[in-house]
């Protein structure tokens, strides 16, 4: 796979998008993809390094694929509460690779993955409800910062394929993750946004993530429903407790010390 190997600030100083000008980054991210590549590799300094196998170019074409097919099913839904079906092609996919932990601190590939070949499904995930309300500065800066990465660990791909390794069993296959796509294209509520942030970000260590899996589980695939703020309190309470070995704790300790939910 290839991979820039200028850091994130080269990207922020020429990409950014500016209030005073937001159709500026618009002009060239969210109507060709073609012409975003080629604006990128016309950067002044640009590096890039390294090549795209055949079978890397292969699963990219797949995954792009599934993902309009995603969308042609569930025209009806909004792209957020899609989220859990996107991990599962991402990760499903660069498995096939053999992709692993490895992969991920990467994040010169992960951000040249998604800059040259997922411009459109970014801006259809976070940019299209603002930019239809004329929002363009807020629809920009939310493309920016997923497509290139304000936060690496919350580029567009590896979002998905890191909440993927955490929620994928290898015994159990994707059951809790089609579980959780399954409860979020059901409700217009549910705390799947602050779960993804505290995935991606939060160290979990356990076996087999047994601590991402169980509060996963607790929180969002039973009768009710934990909410944006149930969820970062949960990750809150279970930092505090870290010491205590909660990673080999039984569910019922997580849902009584960890896991509440709010009246």
């Amino acid at each position: 796979m290839k991979r820039y190997l200028n850091n994130i600030d080269f990207f922020k100083n020429y990409l950014m998008p500016k209030k005073e000008d937001p159709l500026g980054w618009n002009a060239f991210n969210l109507k060709d993809q073609r012409k975003l590549i080629v604006t990128v590799e016309s950067l002044p300094g640009i590096n890039i390094d390294g090549l795209l196998l055949e079978n890397e170019g292969q699963i990219i074409s797949q995954i792009k694929k599934e993902i309009a097919e995603l969308r042609a099913t569930y025209p009806n839904i909004s792209a957020d509460r899609l989220d859990m079906d996107l991990t599962i092609i991402f990760h499903r996919n660069l498995k096939r690779l053999g992709w692993g932990r490895y992969q991920i601190a990467d994040y010169g590939m992960w951000r040249w993955l998604s800059i040259n070949f997922f411009l459109e499904e970014v801006f259809w995930r976070w940019g299209e409800t603002d930019f239809a309300k004329r929002n363009y500065y807020e629809s920009a800066k939310a493309s920016y910062e997923r497509l290139v990465g304000e936060r690496s660990r919350r580029l567009f791909p590896l979002r998905y394929f890191i909440t993927g390794e955490r929620l994928h069993d290898n015994n159990f296959g994707y059951h809790l993750l089609e579980k959780l796509a399954s409860k979020s294209r059901e409700e217009k509520s549910g705390g799947f946004g602050n779960l993804f942030n505290n995935l991606t970000e939060t160290k979990l260590i356990s076996p087999n993530d047994y601590t991402s899996k169980t509060m996963s589980k607790i929180l969002l695939t039973g009768g009710k429903l934990a909410s944006n703020d149930d969820v970062q309190y949960a990750f809150v309470r279970y930092n505090a407790y870290s010491r205590r070995l909660l990673n080999y704790a039984s569910e019922s300790i997580f849902e009584k010390e960890i896991c509440l939910f709010s009246d």
